[in-house]
């Protein structure tokens, strides 16, 4: 079972890490294709900003003698005179995680966004400053919203949509980021207590409510600092139509099944068709397949063991050798040792006492010494005796 365990493991590893490797293909991938369309979308608004500089210097030095360019020629982006690309009309690019949160920042992020459909909200950027409508959608994955039919743009269409006599410059609604538009709302004034229309800057959710059965998210809308809660704007009920094919209630709430303690829910071959029984990432099996795992695995063992029973004759002396050592144990020190021990240990120290002149001793220095060193052998208790080295020394 462990080299399954372990086998699982390896490929939930090399799973892992070629998720994370494509991961991080896929992000330098959209980085890249966010930069080319940033710029290509600078690159435009740039050249647009020119062209306009361009032809107000011409109006106004030239006069009646100013070039006509309300003719049907494409500029330098494939536009005509007054138009722009379904690319700026629609902000068709792709936002990080930060950019939506930069944009959705004075209305609650874009987790908790306290916008919806219906709001009344001024445009404070753009062309369409000073603006006031309704929101009539909101584009949640680039964080912008789209606004009644008075907000429109002149907008070329791409020439594969271009019917044979159709006009291929069309009116469509311009999408506006979030970022530049602010909530209208009626409030009343504190000072002349009178109702009026007021532009509210920034707002924040409050009271975020987790509704576990429906899995949906409530929150109330509050000003910062005045603690005033904004209502929501009120949604129209939904109209379902009944179709032929649709299935009546009856027949929903009809109990088709009764579950029982006598036989299982569902057959068991219909796991096998739910969760590969054969795949590699399976931790639960069977208690079968785990005896017969447990079986191969002391099967294994058991021919590790036998090839020891076939040893060559060195083999076998070292084995018998090494059965004797341990049988015989530790080695233990005798009494002569030991008396050994502490005539070395004795004739040592009175070497490094003497210094350099005990190299030049005596015979009868030498005799002493043993004299001295047999007598402290002999009776190492003996209270009163003097050590060797507080004897006097011959003359």
């Amino acid at each position: 079972m462990d080299k399954l365990l372990r086998r699982v493991r390896m490929a939930e590893g090399q799973v892992a890490r070629k998720a994370k490797r494509a991961a991080f293909i896929k992000h330098s991938q959209d980085k890249h294709a966010r930069r080319r369309e940033s710029i290509g979308l600078f690159q435009a608004a740039g050249h647009q900003l020119g062209a306009a500089i361009k032809a107000r210097h011409e109006n106004y030095e030239m006069g009646p003698l100013a070039p006509r360019r309300d003719v049907s020629r494409l500029d330098k982006n494939g536009n005509y005179w007054g138009s722009i690309s379904p690319e700026q009309t629609l902000l068709q690019t792709t936002l990080t995680d930060e950019q939506k949160e930069a944009r959705a920042a004075w209305c609650g992020g874009s987790k908790y966004l306290c916008l919806a459909k219906g709001d009344r909200v001024v445009v404070v950027e753009g062309p369409f400053k000073g603006k006031i409508a309704a929101i009539e959608e909101i584009k949640r994955d680039i964080m912008a919203v789209t606004l009644t039919n008075e907000l429109q743009v002149n907008t070329k269409i791409p020439d594969f949509m271009v019917v044979p006599g159709q006009n291929p410059v069309e009116l469509m609604a311009s999408v506006i980021p979030i970022s530049a538009v602010r909530l209208v709302h009626p409030l009343r004034d504190p000072t002349t207590k009178k109702i009026r229309d007021v532009i509210i800057k920034e707002l924040k959710p409050d009271r975020i409510y987790h509704d576990r059965p429906t899995r949906k998210k409530t929150w109330y809308r509050v000003i910062p600092g005045l603690n005033t809660r904004i209502p929501w704007p009120r949604a129209e009920p939904k109209v379902y139509k009944d179709y032929p094919g649709d299935t009546l209630r009856i027949a929903v709430e009809e109990r088709t099944f009764v579950p029982t303690l006598l036989r299982p829910p569902m057959p068991e071959t219909v796991i096998d068709e739910l969760r590969n029984r054969y795949s590699i990432f399976r931790t639960r099996h069977t208690s079968e397949y785990i005896a017969q795992k447990e079986a191969e695995e002391a099967e294994k063992i058991a021919r590790k063991k036998s090839i020891n029973t076939m040893l060559s004759p060195v083999q076998e002396l070292n084995r018998q050798q090494r059965e004797i050592r341990r049988a015989r144990g530790q080695p233990e020190l005798t009494e002569e040792m030991l008396e050994k021990i502490g005539q070395v240990i004795l004739k040592n120290k009175l070497a490094r006492e003497g210094g350099t002149s005990s190299m030049t001793r005596t015979d009868a220095e030498v005799s002493h010494i043993e004299a001295a060193v047999e007598q402290l052998t002999l009776d190492p208790t003996a209270q009163g005796t003097k050590a060797p080295e507080e004897q006097p020394r011959p003359l």
